[in-house]
């Protein structure tokens, strides 16, 4: 089973409904050290407890669930899903396993590089490149020599 890691740059989109530094201004990362939430609370992913919990569970699993990138000719790459996970690995540089879709074609650029900008009234947010270390399993037999 082949493995490829290295840094990657990938645009996220973040919103005040999915992320509490879009909504207060302050990383939920760089308020709280530490904390106790019950594994049956649920929270929404702008409350204060949301990423110090995920990224207690992203340190605990030996095999964290993939984030889903398209990659870009710019040189960028588009997160579909785990933006979240993508911004707390950036932040706290937790090696991150990327996957593609089974099926996708490279698009010219990202959306950050082609300026294209969303308005939304009610959850303004924005498009921002992280930089993750990232993690790619080829699926091939390496040796090591």
């Amino acid at each position: 089973m082949g493995v490829i890691r290295g840094k990657m740059e990938a645009t996220i989109s973040l919103s005040k409904s999915t992320c509490y530094f879009m909504k207060t201004g302050k990383c939920s990362l760089s308020v709280i050290g530490d904390h106790f939430v019950s594994p049956a609370g649920k929270l929404a992913a702008n409350d204060l407890l949301y990423c110090p919990r995920l990224y207690k569970s992203m340190q605990a699993k030996s095999q964290e669930k993939p984030i889903i990138i398209l990659p870009c000719e710019c040189g960028h790459a588009e997160v579909v899903s785990g933006h979240q996970r993508a911004c707390i690995a950036a932040r706290t540089g937790i090696p991150l396993p990327v996957q593609t879709p089974t099926e996708w074609e490279e698009r010219p650029s990202c959306s950050l590089c082609d300026g294209q900008m969303t308005f939304e009234s009610q959850n303004s947010g924005g498009i921002r490149i992280v930089t993750v270390r990232a993690v790619v399993d080829t699926g091939e037999e390496t040796s090591e020599e």
